[in-house]
């Protein structure tokens, strides 16, 4: 009987396993998703960023629509969410990472999966030049619009070192190009 339910345990552990290599061999034949983030700020040393609930820096950007060039997504996606107009916009660069097999979370991020290996993302910076008071009906939108110091979003991404390997590039990316920012605006 044990040896059974050990060979069943087995072919179990083996099918699992060629499906989830096949999988993967599937996936990297999915495109990236191309996606922008901004770090956008107040001129008075303080980021518009805000934390989400499991304490997280959340920066406004989103998914390029077609047709759309990553500088026109970057002002739409934080209009949208923000009622945000920027001015001064300078991208900061861009890279390309692989989602991991955890990295779905939420319902939205699970469809993603299923239609892309990961995010060329584009990072831009630039200055916030005013908040409008209309109301903000977008699914993403932010619910208050806030300025953070500088220094305290980049101690919190880095409290999260050693950063998990699934994001660990873009995490590095962020803290890399945040800590531009506050060289050039300290």
């Amino acid at each position: 009987m044990f040896r059974i339910e050990n060979k069943i345990g087995y072919y179990r552990r083996l099918k699992s396993a060629v499906f989830n290599s096949d999988m993967s061999k599937n996936r990297r034949n999915l495109p990236f998703r191309k996606n922008c983030g901004g770090y956008f700020l107040d001129g008075k040393g303080k980021i518009f960023a805000q934390k989400n609930e499991q304490g997280l820096i959340i920066f406004p950007g989103g998914g390029i629509d077609a047709g759309e060039s990553v500088e026109q997504e970057i002002l739409r996606e934080t209009f949208e969410e923000t009622g945000a107009k920027i001015i001064n916009l300078k991208k900061l660069g861009n890279i390309k990472f692989i989602w991991g097999s955890n990295w779905a979370k939420t319902e939205k991020q699970k469809k993603r999966f299923q239609q892309f290996q990961g995010d060329d993302m584009y990072f831009f910076s630039g200055i916030v030049q005013e908040l409008t008071s209309e109301k903000l009906t977008e699914e993403d939108s932010w619910k208050k619009n806030l300025f953070l110091g500088l220094d305290e979003v980049i101690e919190t991404i880095a409290s999260g070192q050693p950063f998990d390997k699934e994001i660990k590039e873009y995490r590095e990316t962020q803290l890399k190009f945040l800590k531009v920012l506050k060289d050039r605006y300290a």
